[in-house]
């Protein structure tokens, strides 16, 4: 309930102001995507989810594929955002935008469920394999920050400003979401190969 509201809670705001400036129409994007995400994703709905739309007989897509999926998702709807066409549709508002918003939820749902376990859904990833996932979103985040700070003229016809205060934003508070998961898959990781190197019981010389 709590990520539900903090996720209508930014979309209202963002309505209001972000139209307004290109920098708070990106803090939006990453308060959807780095925060409100991952605790929806914390509430475990993934079960209620498949017992409403799963049927007997339906095919499933494998889950080493799902992830694939869910991170070629992540990747294009984080460029495509400043797409100028794209750009524009979220800033207008009405239907076209609440379905743009509806559209990140999804995508950064689908994202995070790879990374998070839920309950009866385990993450599809192995601890090193979710390191490799959350490394190479950060990665790509910080790629896009850098591309915008540094341009010699804004993308979308906004005040150059604007345009390298929203990398700044991309490039420390945008990843922080993924370096607090990366190390906490990377302590987990450490903490299975311990347990696997030195058994419950074993005697240490």
């Amino acid at each position: 309930m709590i990520s539900l509201g903090l996720v209508a809670i930014v979309a209202g705001v963002g309505e209001v102001v972000a139209a307004q400036r290109f920098w708070l129409r990106t803090l939006q994007l990453l308060l959807l995507l780095m925060v409100a995400c991952p605790l929806l994703v914390l509430g475990a709905p993934s079960a209620r989810f498949a017992r409403l739309f799963n049927r007997p007989g339906q095919r499933v897509m494998p889950r080493q594929s799902r992830s694939v999926a869910a991170f070629l998702l992540f990747s294009v709807a984080l460029v495509a955002a400043y797409l100028p066409p794209v750009y524009r549709l979220m800033g207008a508002s009405g239907l076209a935008r609440s379905l743009a918003e509806l559209t990140v939820v999804l995508i950064g749902y689908a994202f995070w469920t790879q990374v998070i376990s839920q309950p009866g859904r385990p993450s599809p990833l192995s601890h090193l394999g979710r390191v490799a996932y959350l490394f190479l979103s950060s990665a790509q985040v910080r790629i896009l920050g850098l591309v915008l700070g540094f341009a010699p003229a804004s993308f979308s016809g906004v005040p150059l400003i604007d345009q390298q205060i929203c990398a700044g934003i991309l490039l420390v508070p945008g990843v922080l979401t993924d370096l607090i998961a990366l190390t906490v898959c990377l302590y987990l990781w450490l903490a299975q190969d311990d347990r696997r190197n030195h058994p419950r019981g074993a005697r240490i010389a």
